[in-house]
């Protein structure tokens, strides 16, 4: 079951991977979090990083 992202106090959505409001994104920094979150979801293994 999925949950719903985190939200800030303000009601904005908050990025899983960097903390940050979704809004204050700009389009790169979107699709860096968008693809280090596929990368997560293919190989949740590894915890801090290291294999």
């Amino acid at each position: 079951m999925m949950t719903d992202p985190p939200r800030s106090s303000s009601g904005e959505e908050i990025c899983p991977m960097c903390k940050r409001e979704k809004s204050k994104h700009t389009n790169k920094e979107m699709l860096a979090c968008s693809r280090k979150l596929q990368d997560l979801d293919k190989n949740p293994t590894g915890g801090a990083g290291i294999d």
